[in-house]
């Protein structure tokens, strides 16, 4: 562009911007002095939900905002605005002006003068957003659809801020005429108070995404009392554009967190538990040859040469199949489903309002009338279901003592004046012995210690690689997971895995254990 073409297109903007500001100066003058006013007009400076916030106060959700400037149309107006916005938004404004009309304009800067009010515009949902599975999504009504949004739709329901203008006949701004602003709440801090620890949710959710894992997800509780610290699920959606990814096949929208699959191994964690409480100790001794057969039903361990004489710390750490299903035949099968229903399985947990993960499913006594149904169970097979939730807070009672506290999300709903009012916190109810939990979490460090794969050995846990009984292209499609805790000798977190359409517990879920582990490690 030549510097001739340059000064004329600067001109006639110019001159352009004189012409609007003349226009301006007639209609305010002549609207000043009309004595019909039309009535008002309402314009709408900022909207905002209440928030969700994590144990210490920091926000999930409007995080930032946007500063936008309601402005009448006044002679000074493009002058004071004319910097501070994008130029597709002034010349937006200058459209309204020029028709006596005011303009919500977002500004990058403080700007302040006649006939200008400023809001600040909550941004609901970050382009990283760290919940969106337990968030949910609104409507274009701004109504909760799912998730945290739907449990607390009229604690966190919309609030507005307007201005009013009057008018004249024509409908155009009156110059001089009252001007009344409008504030439901905007900037309320009404709104939940999670269990979740914001960085602990952050870490929890860059190890997941970092991984291997497509289809799965990861829950870390307090061992100690069962809050959700952090509760992740992939694939993610991006809560303020669902459409996106209404036909995703992955099922984006699920969250496998809190969603029943099979069980498998991990289950054995279970098993050992009701073992040693009823009498089976760590030095029951079986010789697996690879194989068991059970009323005319063969099943096989995962080393078919078999592991010959184990007694229980190596049979978990090994994951013996065989050993477990003789090892269970020494006591009652209602013992094992009895600690199985004490530990949260087959139970859904409501975690808020039209919140919770689904029960699952615990085979009753009459589902196990045979040997062969009752090996199934042995190792975590079968009809067993639970969602990773269930077995994450199964494993924390395991090694904590012996004490099961219901997974806990809420702790507090906020109130406009920032008034908390507290949700009760879980019970826990004993259902193991000191010394059986002690003897289990041994058992479960000495197998962490023994795992090749893991260099993390302040630790303790258990694979699984479950069968689902679905197949696609003749293969069977697998459930594989990793549940365990840290620090190995007094275990503050309990920290479960689960990838769906895996290949093995510990090729896919102990490198994203020990990845979520490392970091939280190095978290003051």
């Amino acid at each position: 562009m030549t510097v001739k073409r340059v000064v004329s297109v600067f001109f006639c903007l110019v001159f352009s911007l004189a012409l609007l500001m003349l226009r301006l100066y007639v209609l305010s003058a002549g609207t000043a002095q009309s004595a019909q006013a039309g009535g008002t007009l309402t314009v709408e400076a900022a909207r905002s939900r209440g928030f969700l916030y994590d144990r210490s106060g920091l926000p999930f959700v409007n995080e930032t905002s946007v500063r936008t400037v309601v402005a009448a149309p006044t002679p000074s107006a493009p002058q004071l605005l004319q910097g501070v916005t994008r130029q597709r938004d002034f010349s937006a404004a200058l459209s309204r002006w020029s028709r006596g009309l005011p303009a919500v304009v977002p500004v990058t800067g403080e700007v302040s003068g006649a006939g200008l009010f400023t809001a600040m515009q909550p941004v609901r949902y970050a382009e990283r957003f760290l919940i969106p599975h337990l968030a949910g999504y609104c409507d274009a009504a701004g109504h909760g659809v799912c998730g945290l949004e739907k449990s607390y739709d009229d604690l966190l329901s919309e609030r507005v801020c307007r201005v009013t203008f009057d008018v004249d006949a024509a409908g155009r701004v009156l110059c001089g005429g009252e001007t009344r602003v409008t504030d439901e709440g905007v900037a309320s801090p009404r709104g939940v108070e999670l269990t979740l620890d914001k960085r602990l949710q952050a870490a929890v959710r860059e190890g997941l995404l970092q991984s291997d894992v497509r289809k799965g997800s990861a829950v870390l509780l307090d061992a100690e009392n069962g809050e959700i610290l952090a509760l992740c699920s992939v694939p993610e959606y991006d809560p303020s554009d669902v459409g996106a990814r209404l036909d995703d096949p992955d099922a984006p929208f699920v969250d496998r967190a809190l969603q029943s699959v099979s069980v498998g191994s991990v289950y054995k964690i279970i098993v050992a538990a009701a073992l040693l409480e009823h009498g089976v100790g760590e030095g029951f001794t079986y010789v697996c040859t690879g194989e068991t057969v059970q009323n005319d039903v063969t099943f096989h361990c995962h080393l078919r040469t078999g592991h010959g004489a184990l007694t229980m710390p190596d049979a978990l750490y090994h994951s013996c199949n065989t050993w477990f299903i003789h090892a269970a035949k020494q006591i009652p099968v209602s013992e094992i489903l009895d600690l199985s229903w004490k530990l949260g399985l087959g139970t859904a947990v409501t975690l808020a309002p039209e919140l919770s993960c689904s029960a699952g499913i615990v085979p009753d006594e009459a589902e196990l009338a045979t040997d062969a149904a009752r090996a199934n169970l042995a190792f975590g097979q079968g009809r067993l279901t639970a969602a990773p939730v269930q077995i994450a807070a199964a494993t924390a009672a395991c090694v904590n003592g012996g004490v099961y506290y219901e997974p806990r999300l809420v702790r507090a709903l906020i109130g406009d004046d920032g008034a908390r009012s507290e949700t009760a916190p879980s019970q826990g109810t004993r259902v193991l012995r000191r010394s059986t939990s002690e003897a289990l979490r041994e058992m479960l460090v000495y197998a962490a210690s023994e795992t090749k794969r893991l260099t993390f050995k302040d630790c303790g846990g258990k694979t699984a690689t479950a069968q689902t009984g679905v197949y696609r292209g003749g293969e069977e499609q697998l459930g594989t997971w990793y549940s365990g805790f840290f620090p190995a000798q007094e275990p503050r977190y309990v920290l479960t895995v689960f990838c769906e359409d895996g290949t093995s517990g510990a090729a896919d879920c102990i490198p994203v254990f020990e990845s979520i582990a490392l970091k939280i490690r190095k978290k003051p």
